[in-house]
């Protein structure tokens, strides 16, 4: 391959967790880069995971979606026996070896490697195909994905001893001391629970060191990584764009037709998957602390059990089986948000844990609403210039329910404040913008990897000795 790209059509792979009509910010992200890049030219190619029930484990369906080649490779994390197999997956690294000679691609996006494990990253270098990776949150670090323990608190970094009490909170048959194997990525064994969560934090690093580019959607998120040992020179910043020209115009069209309720109440809302790090359970008991007369707290959203635990989600369904002022509204498709913003008068985005980018509220804000915040991560940027209110953690970050209170009081009682909100600027990058940006990194890595292969550059980190691609896939 020439090392000038500069103005040739690129196919690009996407490696993600899920694709479109999937929920989740990250599919919602690659839907609208996967948009733009056609716009522009290019051609996408994505693979992805399928949780469909009855299929055999790695058996791939192909199929179409809004001019995407997506394959879905069958899997439910159902052959899990070592901590090591949530980083290192090699039936899977075949898949993704599988589709690339299936789909050539110039460069390969990963964007979330859930289920087909760190190893992707060697697999796919070692066949000499360019490649960079997003990283939308830290389960590279911590599997759990959000730097957040089981009693709430939040690591600053990966810990040997504090990963493997989290890990034996959360999934104990992987672990030494509870009969899980005693392995490591690359099949080397192990002693203690320390050594195992040591290990799979040094792979998860090294390999992180393997595409030519890391990207985050935020400094606070690009932080983190760096806390965690990766250098920052290698991390770059690119705010993910958000193509809402035509739901903010749809949300302003539905609003201006919207009667006033006739109670004259005010409907606060909190979008996306419930889960202990977002702050949907303790901002509900802030709301009921509160007592705000005319306000109700409306939660739309997936309602999962974390890992396997459904406390967090069980208290919130109590509380608001309890209180007719909080409403759990359950999923809503992506064809349904126009509706659901409309009807709203504000959204809040109560997370504790570092955001990394906070799309809800990006949307909800784009579509002129006021939005309520916590200053966690990257989420006070969206409150910039006036559009919202960011209200600060508390000790230990957890959520202040007394600022937040103070928060609902003044969005509920202040209608000229609400106003000023909503008329603010707001400064959105466009999905457009974002997928310019990253075509540049596109090629910088396909001309870093053809002076690799040339031998005009320092060659890539040397790679354990593994079976040849075409050996791999076939046997031999």
């Amino acid at each position: 391959m020439s090392a000038d790209t500069t103005d040739m059509a690129l196919d690009v792979g996407l490696i993600c967790q899920g694709w479109t009509p999937d929920p989740g910010g990250v599919e919602s992200h690659t839907r609208d880069l996967a948009v733009a890049l056609a716009a522009a030219g290019h051609h996408v190619h994505a693979l992805c995971l399928d949780y469909g029930e009855g299929r055999e484990p790695y058996t791939v369906t192909k199929h179409e979606v809004d001019g995407v080649s997506v394959t879905r490779m069958a899997y439910l994390y159902q052959d899990h026996r070592a901590l090591a197999d949530l980083v290192s997956n090699r039936r899977a690294e075949d898949v993704v070896l599988a589709w690339l000679a299936e789909n050539p691609t110039d460069v390969v996006h990963v964007h979330h490697l859930s289920g087909f494990g760190l190893g992707a990253l060697r697999a796919i270098r070692e066949v000499g195909v360019p490649l960079v990776m997003t990283l939308h949150d830290y389960w590279p670090l911590c599997p759990r994905g959000q730097m957040m323990r089981p009693d709430g608190t939040l690591s600053p970094a990966p810990e040997p001893l504090a990963c493997a009490t989290c890990i034996a909170a959360t999934w104990p048959h992987l672990l030494p001391s509870q009969g899980g194997e005693a392995r490591v990525p690359g099949e080397a064994v192990v002693e203690t629970d320390r050594d195992a969560t040591a290990a799979r934090t040094d792979f998860a690093l090294a390999s992180l060191r393997l595409p030519e580019r890391l990207y985050t959607p935020s400094s606070a998120a690009r932080e983190v990584y760096v806390r965690a040992g990766l250098e920052r020179e290698r991390i770059e910043v690119c705010e993910n764009g958000i193509s809402v020209e035509v739901l903010a115009a749809e949300v302003r069209e539905r609003r201006a037709r919207r009667a006033p309720r006739a109670d004259g109440t005010l409907a606060l809302g909190v979008l996306g998957t419930v889960l202990p790090s977002k702050g949907a359970l303790e901002l509900a008991r802030a709301f009921l602390a509160a007592d705000v007369p005319g306000l109700t707290l409306e939660i739309h959203g997936n309602l999962p059990s974390y890992h396997g635990d459904a406390s967090y989600v069980d208290a919130l369904r109590a509380l608001a089986e309890a209180n007719e002022r909080v409403n759990l509204h359950g999923p809503y498709a992506l064809a349904d948000l126009p509706a659901l913003l409309a009807g709203l008068d504000g959204v809040a985005a109560p997370s504790r844990w570092v955001e990394v980018f906070g799309l809800t509220v990006r949307e909800a804000s784009a579509a002129g609403l006021p939005v309520l915040v916590s200053d966690a991560g990257d989420l006070a940027a969206v409150a910039a210039g006036g559009a919202g209110v960011v209200v600060p953690l508390g000790e230990g970050e957890r959520l202040d329910e007394e600022a937040w209170a103070r928060a609902l009081e003044r969005f509920a009682r202040d209608a000229d404040a609400r106003a000023r909100m909503a008329a603010a600027q707001r400064r959105v990058r466009t999905a457009a913008d974002m997928a310019d940006q990253l075509v540049a990194g596109y090629r910088n890595a396909i001309a870093a990897e053809s002076a690799r292969t040339s031998g005009s550059a320092p060659q890539a980190p040397a790679a354990p000795t593994r079976r040849g691609f075409l050996r791999r896939l076939f046997g031999g």
